[in-house]
């Protein structure tokens, strides 16, 4: 499966939220960009307060989503991203069905999509390192 690339457009999707409301691809289009951050299998507090320090810092420009496949339990995942003061919208998506849409196999994968809905950054990353400084970087340069 082949990770889908800057200038597709990115598949809709509706989901599980683990830190609130159903999340719908659709609400955002038109209004502000979408990071899509696919987060490596391990529960990782430093990388999760990364990701919260990115939102903050863009959250006026893009929503940052992450989606994870695998947690321990809804409700211990749950737990933890309040006990971290995670706001930001968590996809859980057990059957990877938008894993499967963006040809992510292997997490960690990072996607920006524009307000029209089209990618516009696409990267497989390291599943071992979030390198959240490139990741800063990216979002600079892609989100208007």
């Amino acid at each position: 499966m082949a990770l889908l690339a800057a200038g597709t457009p990115a598949p809709t999707f509706k989901g599980t939220n683990l830190t609130g409301p159903e999340i719908n691809l659709e609400n955002y289009k038109g209004k502000k960009s979408v990071v899509l951050i696919f987060a490596p299998d391990r529960v990782d507090p430093s990388s999760t307060n990364q990701v919260k320090s990115l939102w903050i810092k863009y959250r006026d420009k893009a929503e940052i989503i992450t989606v994870s496949r695998k947690v321990p339990s809804v409700s211990m995942a749950k737990a933890f991203l309040q006990q971290l003061g995670v706001k930001f919208p968590t996809l859980y998506d057990p059957a990877m069905n938008v894993y499967k849409m963006y040809g992510v196999d292997n997490p960690a994968a990072i996607f920006i999509v524009d307000p029209e809905g089209n990618i516009v950054y696409s990267l497989q990353a390291d599943a071992n390192k979030v390198d959240s400084k490139a990741l800063d970087e990216a979002i600079a340069a892609n989100v208007k």
